[in-house]
């Protein structure tokens, strides 16, 4: 892991390649943005199935793990995290990338194809609403007022263990993972996952859907209740350059509980856009 100095935070990440030294051509990048309230370490099952065709950039968000926490009291908006990534890029001296999000990581690579366009060479939404689902709204609240009053009450740590389901695919995830997956999301800082849940709520993307022409996969579980079917379907045909896959069988966190199949979709797509 290394570090970078990006305007007023300090980012954590890792920049890894396993491509042929022998090859002629460089290898293209791939970054991968973590969701709401977690971090790098999410990505680690697709890593070896990637960085054998790419280099494969991945980091800690803002108020993540250890990137720097800013101090109580600050907002958080998508422009911002988008930044956050194109100025690494710059750091890194990384021209494009190939950008995959996952959940909310989704949303703000959505944000850097309008902002930041001519820095991504394709766009994967892994898991990904262009807006949080109303029916979601009560079972974020875990019983309480709200999501921010859930927080507050229980922690990070137990309101993820009340809502896992929906986040994770428990039919399909094993007990050790259901376990990992609630420790590392209850090490954020509750004032962070505030600030990100109030970030996340204001970022209806929807009217600015036909506005991004980067190639863009939409890449879900069939039974995400987040990524649904009629939301991702309604985002294909919003999107001028979108292709949807659903994997059969499998709720959210498909880059965690299918990472073959998510690999395989992810290699073919950049394949066919070159």
């Amino acid at each position: 892991m290394q570090t970078a100095r990006i305007g007023d935070i300090d980012i954590q990440y890792e920049l890894i390649a396993y491509t042929p030294p022998w090859s002629r051509h460089p290898p293209q990048t791939i970054l991968l943005h973590h969701g709401y309230a977690r971090n790098m370490l999410f990505w680690q099952p697709l890593i070896p199935l990637l960085a054998g065709n790419y280099r494969v950039l991945r980091f800690n968000a803002r108020g993540s793990s250890e990137t720097t926490l800013l101090p109580s009291g600050n907002s958080y908006s998508l422009d911002q995290f988008a930044g956050d990534a194109v100025g690494l890029l710059d750091e890194l001296e990384i021209e494009r990338v190939h950008w995959i999000g996952e959940s909310s990581g989704g949303i703000v690579g959505m944000s850097a194809a309008l902002n930041h366009a001519s820095r991504l060479s394709s766009l994967t939404l892994c898991d990904t609403p262009f807006k949080r689902p109303q029916a979601m709204t009560a079972v974020y609240s875990a019983g309480e007022q709200d999501r921010s009053a859930a927080f507050e009450k229980f922690g990070v740590g137990e309101w993820c263990r009340r809502t896992l389901s929906v986040r994770l695919d428990t039919s399909r995830a094993s007990p050790e993972l259901c376990e990992w997956y609630i420790e590392q999301m209850g090490r954020t800082p509750v004032p962070v996952a505030i600030a990100l849940e109030h970030m996340i709520g204001a970022g209806d993307l929807w009217p600015a859907l036909p506005r991004i022409t980067t190639p863009t996969l939409i890449l879900a579980g069939e039974n995400s209740a987040i990524a649904n079917e009629a939301m991702t379907k309604e985002m294909q045909l919003r999107l001028p350059a979108a292709k949807l896959v659903r994997l059969t069988g499998y709720g959210h966190a498909v880059h965690i509980l299918a990472p073959d199949e998510c690999a395989r979709e992810i290699r073919s797509f950049i394949e066919a856009i070159r």
